[in-house]
């Protein structure tokens, strides 16, 4: 049996000293220094890619409550891919995008994903509003994570209280959460900021958000950030 190819290949330039990165399919480039075009030797190789999730063990359950995510009329691709890949790791149980958000299949979504489109289950919804309007009718408690003076710091409500069942919501990458969902929403959060920007993106304000619920954190006070 021939051995699995290599995930990545290190190079370094004996010229000007770059050190990069070339996939295996690209390590016809990878000779030649794509910044001074000198000679380039290999490094360092990466081992073959993980296996993939249909064999691999299964997940342990996740701790914590019991987690879903509307991703109201976001437009961007790559956000909703990323937004696909964290859920996976973060053990979210639904993953519903509203509104106009891009769904699988879509190119875009798989380039971040990387797979995470096909085990995290997740609906398609017209109406984002009308729907969690059902879900907190059905017991979920909606947060919504926006950048707005009315809201508190994600840890500071998590030091107090974890819903059993818990919705958090993320909006579009310019106009933020619908105004219908903030006033829909149990609590408006915000994640803090040291900085100059008082925001995040979206995806990255996703990944925040859901592993501070699943881990526990809390007491984080500072300028408000959402998505």
């Amino acid at each position: 049996m021939s051995p699995d190819p290599p995930r990545a290949v290190f190079w370094e330039c004996g010229e000007c000293g770059l050190r990069y990165v070339e996939a295996p399919w690209q390590a016809w480039r990878g000779r030649r220094c794509p910044h001074c075009g000198g000679p380039a030797a290999a490094a360092a190789v990466v081992a073959s890619s993980e296996p993939e999730m249909e064999s691999a063990p299964a997940p342990s359950p996740a701790s914590g409550p019991r987690l879903a995510v509307l991703l109201d009329n976001l437009r961007s691709a790559y956000n909703v891919g990323a937004a696909f890949r964290t859920a996976d790791g973060a053990g979210v149980a639904h993953l519903y995008l509203g509104g106009m958000t891009p769904a699988p299949p879509h190119r875009g979504i798989a380039k971040t994903a990387l797979g995470a489109e096909r085990h995290v289950p997740w609906s398609r919804h017209p109406n984002g509003v009308r729907l969690a309007a059902a879900l907190q009718a059905e017991g979920w408690v909606l947060w919504a994570l926006e950048a707005v003076p009315e809201a508190v710091p994600l840890g500071w409500l998590l030091a107090r209280e974890v819903p059993e069942r818990l919705l958090l919501v993320v909006g579009n990458e310019v106009a933020g959460v619908d105004p219908a969902l903030l006033a829909r929403a149990d609590a408006v959060v915000s994640l803090p900021m040291q900085g100059f920007k008082r925001s995040l993106n979206v995806a990255s304000a996703l990944a925040a958000a859901l592993y501070a619920v699943r881990l526990g954190v809390s007491g984080a006070c500072g300028k408000a950030a959402a998505a």
